[in-house]
């Protein structure tokens, strides 16, 4: 299945720092994507079944929320202020973040849980190489 490119009208341009602490003249807003139906849809397509959904605040919880709402049999929990919010994960379990410019936000939560995920998935990956550590992006940028 082929990956959609991040929606123009979601992209701001202009100086900002983000969350790292870098700079950057181009913002993917995730948040605002997802109050588009059709473009949360596009997400919840794209995440699999799990047992366990973890998200980090803020965009990264309200991702995987909605996958945990769609699998009625699954649990959720978000990383926020630096702890665990919700049930530790036993089993397989999905972290899930909106935008990864770093790796740091992935591997905090990691370390906070105690115990690797078996997938990590982002909305958006910034980095120019996937790895430390790996995600699956859902847009290309």
């Amino acid at each position: 299945m082929d990956k959609l490119k991040f929606p123009e009208e979601y992209i701001v341009r202009g100086e900002r720092i983000l969350h790292s602490g870098q700079s950057t003249s181009v913002f993917y807003d995730v948040n605002a994507l997802l109050t588009e139906r059709t473009y949360l849809d596009y997400i919840l397509h794209r995440i699999p079944c799990s047992e366990h959904y973890v998200g980090i605040a803020t965009g990264g919880a309200l991702i995987a929320l909605a996958a945990f709402q769609k699998n009625p049999t699954s649990k959720f929990s978000m990383i926020k202020d630096g702890e665990l919010k919700g049930a530790l994960p036993l089993d397989e379990w999905i972290l899930v973040d909106d935008v990864v410019t770093t790796g740091n936000s992935l591997t905090e939560a990691i370390k906070i849980i105690g115990e690797v995920p078996s997938k990590i998935i982002v909305a958006v990956d910034r980095r120019t190489e996937n790895k430390n550590p790996e995600v699956k992006p859902i847009f290309e940028i």
